[in-house]
């Protein structure tokens, strides 16, 4: 009974988009202000797991650095709120996927011709499992608690790239904490100004421009299919002790969807002052 009256009250964040609400360029995504209703989002918030919580007590934790809790962390962890732990269940279940394909199967056909064909089923048809969970699966979808730590010096927690290569779709759900009042931390999308090239998954700054930008704002939500026309990044974060938070969602394949075509060795050595700063985290 309990459970159920939680379930009831999980959001269900794609549920009520329509194909009319997915912008389809620069590349094929979808943002939402106000996602949530206003009394529920204020309880999510406050049961947002602390920082201490997500990094498990660590103490070495640097400058703006990305730290999260997946899907399996959060299941396991009695910690974490009933409602939160629904939220989590749903966003990587068969459920969501279902209406992640019924919204942008027609785009993943179009940026990954022959995928189906490799993997053995049509997107509508792939098993899902919650990932780092053991089970046959073509897709594996992850939640996370993510927070990016206090800004000690003004900085991008990730510059402008695409996600890795076995991922074909993504998406935020911002939980801007109300007592942030730095500068920066929001979302831009690029668009190339050139064919795309990278170094890893990283984009060179002369090759893209920003043409979109999600703000870092509460109760705000963003999705999109990753492949190398997607790029995007966080702007420069002020110095605040405030973390970033957020959720973050994956879904991940057993195999690569596409592979980034990398810049050359004269290249690397021609803008050596743009691929340094390139070469970062590419672990999500």
């Amino acid at each position: 009974m309990f459970a159920a009256v939680i379930a009831s009250r999980t959001p269900k964040l794609l549920a009520d988009v329509k194909h009319s609400d997915i912008f389809a360029e620069p590349y094929a995504h979808y943002t939402q202000t106000d996602v949530v209703p206003a009394p529920l989002y204020q309880e999510l918030a406050a049961e947002f797991p602390t920082l201490a919580t997500i990094v498990n007590e660590r103490s070495d934790i640097g400058s703006n650095e990305a730290v999260r809790m997946t899907v399996k962390q959060v299941l396991s962890d009695r910690r974490i709120s009933p409602l939160w732990r629904e939220f989590f269940e749903y966003h990587t279940s068969a459920d969501y996927w279902r209406d992640v394909t019924r919204l942008f199967a027609a785009h993943f056909r179009r940026e990954f011709p022959g995928l189906e064909d490799r993997i053995g089923r049509a997107y509508e048809e792939w098993r899902v499992v919650p990932r780092g969970y053991a089970g046959e699966a073509e897709v594996r979808l992850d939640c996370q608690f993510v927070m990016n730590t206090p800004v000690k010096r003004k900085s991008s927690v990730k510059t402008a790239h695409i996600d890795l290569c076995d991922k074909i779709f993504s998406a935020l759900y911002y939980m801007r904490d109300p007592r942030d009042h730095s500068e920066g931390g929001d979302l831009d999308i690029y668009d190339w100004r050139r064919e795309p090239r990278f170094v890893k998954h990283r984009a060179l700054s002369r090759d893209v421009e920003v043409v979109k930008t999600v703000p870092y704002r509460a109760n705000s939500y963003l999705c999109f299919v990753n492949s190398p026309q997607a790029v995007h990044g966080v702007s420069p974060r002020d110095t605040t002790d405030v973390p970033r938070r957020y959720i973050n969602f994956i879904a991940e394949l057993p195999v690569k969807a596409f592979e980034p075509k990398q810049i050359g060795r004269l290249q690397r050595f021609w803008y050596a002052s743009e691929v340094d700063p390139a070469m970062g985290d590419d672990k999500y």
